[in-house]
């Protein structure tokens, strides 16, 4: 015989649905066990709804809801992690970097640092002391220098980082150089204050050529960056400038 306590835990919902579908058809061919269950709906008014009301009419919408929440919810969070690791990983070089390309006549290279999950492009994570590296993306050798602009305007300073040499070359299969942001010589012209070697330039110059690269200075480079080459009747090598976005 089932008990008043079994009528209550049906009413507030408490049974499995397999145990309220029981609990139904039990209803539906025993007329004493209805008058039992009415004394008990009579005896649980709750502030609004009766609290049998609450539950045996909210039952089917709560139900629902468990599936829509089990169901739809882990698929939403699984779709934005998926998104958010395809633009991380499958962006063009340098969109989803700190550092973008913003001009140059060339597009052949692109600058790499040694984050803690190894060679990437430049992005939110890149430290001054952090070790440099190129990715050369044309077929052939080339000569590679590699400048960092520190400031802005009449007041920007630039030092060579990577400079080129006559027996210096580099391919798309060979041994790509590591410097990093403090490595111009000392003994330089260009080699700027050393409280610029703890701070992340505003711009990062990567300049390339098949044959040797001509002399450079920091007046030249700016001159080079600021008029994107056009006032020098145009230049025999190619460079790119990456400029920080912050």
């Amino acid at each position: 015989m089932l008990t008043d306590l079994h009528l209550h835990k049906y009413l507030e919902g408490m049974l499995s649905d397999k145990e309220s579908e029981e609990m139904e058809k039990l209803l539906a061919k025993n007329p004493e066990l209805q008058a039992r269950l009415q004394v008990l709906k009579n005896q649980s008014l709750v502030i609004g709804k009766r609290s049998w009301q609450r539950v045996l009419l909210d039952r089917g919408s709560r139900r629902g809801s468990r599936t829509r929440y089990t169901t739809l919810l882990p698929a939403l969070l699984m779709l934005m992690v998926v998104l958010m690791v395809t633009r991380h990983w499958f962006a063009r070089p340098g969109e989803n970097s700190t550092f973008t390309m913003t001009g140059g006549n060339g597009s052949g290279l692109e600058l790499l640092y040694n984050s803690k999950s190894g060679w990437r492009y430049l992005d939110a994570g890149f430290q001054p002391s952090d070790s440099l590296s190129i990715s050369i993306r044309d077929t052939g050798t080339v000569h590679v220098a590699v400048i960092a602009i520190y400031g802005h305007g009449p007041e920007a300073e630039a030092t060579i980082i990577l400079p080129d040499a006559a027996d210096q070359i580099f391919s798309h299969n060979s041994p790509k150089p590591v410097f990093t942001l403090s490595a111009a010589s000392a003994a330089s012209p260009q080699h700027v204050a050393s409280s610029h070697l703890e701070e992340a330039p505003s711009q990062i110059v990567v300049l390339y050529d098949v044959k040797p690269l001509p002399t450079l200075n920091g007046p030249l480079v700016l001159d080079i960056v600021a008029s994107q080459g056009n006032e020098r009747g145009g230049l025999d090598f190619k460079f790119q400038v990456f400029s920080a976005g912050r």
